[in-house]
């Protein structure tokens, strides 16, 4: 059966406008796709109907066919749409969890850091602070060393001056100890006659038992004459014009007699003379001048270089 005639007919009036409408009103809504389709179906027929081609046509199955598959693809596109929607404020959700986390984890490595620096800082602190404690415990160590090789004697130091303090106990002697210093207080009228620097044999015997004491030690003697206050005599002033000359002569005497024994060699042995310038006692009285008119025999260890 051959094919009906297609006649050549004008474009059915307002079809353009009435595609424009449905596809603005799909782009808004594709559930409503249905009643457009009906709405269409209304159009054609009354269009057919005009055009003399009756109740259907093929023309109107033709247009229906058209006009339903583009309302279900409007209502896909709706559809795909809404997904696409959903799906941007669900990547938009994500990128806003995005961004915080980074800022917070921006913000935990900036604390990080801060507290990595300030753990530094206080390593540094605690590590200067350890340094000057253990410099003040060495000081103190040091202090404390010094203090005991001042305050205590050793045990040489100790039988030395027992021994003179035995040797010596029917003299006139005084045997102190002050700090790393031991001294040997001799009065003047033992050693020597008044206004003299010769040595007197009871002077001599002292002295003696002072350098066999002497012997068993490495310290420094140094001999100290003293004088009182008193001007020396005019039939003495050529060989001592004042009591400076006086109290070094008689230093000088003493430390020889101390090297003429053989047991203290010169390089330990010192001379010096204060005359009346360091008294123990006023000079206003006749005990004070006898202590003052002394010789003091000092015992001191050698620095160690």
């Amino acid at each position: 059966m051959a094919d009906p005639v297609k006649p050549n007919l004008p474009p059915i009036v307002g079809e353009a406008s009435a595609t424009q409408t449905v596809a603005t009103g799909a782009a808004k809504a594709a559930a409503g796709g249905v009643a457009k389709v009906a709405a269409w179906h209304t159009v054609s027929l009354a269009t057919a109907a005009a055009l003399g081609l009756g109740g259907g046509g093929y023309y109107l199955q033709r247009d229906m066919k058209a006009r339903t598959q583009l309302a279900e693809m409007e209502q896909q596109a709706g559809a795909l749409e809404d997904r696409a929607k959903k799906a941007d404020l669900a990547k938009e959700a994500l990128q806003a969890q995005l961004d915080q986390a980074k800022q917070e984890a921006s913000k935990q490595s900036m604390e990080l850091e801060k507290a990595k620096s300030e753990l530094a800082r206080l390593k540094d602190v605690a590590e200067a602070e350890r340094k000057v404690l253990e410099k003040k415990i060495a000081d103190q160590q040091i202090r404390l060393e010094k203090l005991k090789a001042t305050t205590v004697p050793t045990e040489q130091e100790q039988r030395m001056e027992d021994e003179l303090k035995r040797k010596l106990a029917d003299q006139d002697v005084v045997i102190s100890r002050l700090k790393d210093q031991l001294k040997v207080t001799v009065a003047s009228e033992i050693l020597f006659p008044s206004g003299s620097a010769e040595l007197a044999p009871a002077g001599a015997d002292v002295l003696r038992k002072v350098a066999a004491a002497a012997n068993q030690s490495q310290d420094e003697v140094r001999v100290e004459g003293h004088t009182d206050s008193d001007p020396i005599a005019s039939v003495l002033a050529q060989y001592y014009p004042t009591n400076w000359e006086l109290s070094t002569a008689r230093a000088a005497a003493a430390v020889r007699t101390l090297q003429a024994t053989g047991m203290v060699p010169a390089e330990r042995l010192a001379a010096v003379g204060y005359g009346d310038s360091h008294p123990v006692a006023p000079n206003d009285t006749v005990e004070g001048k006898a202590k003052n008119r002394r010789v003091e025999i000092i015992f001191k260890p050698i620095p160690k270089p």
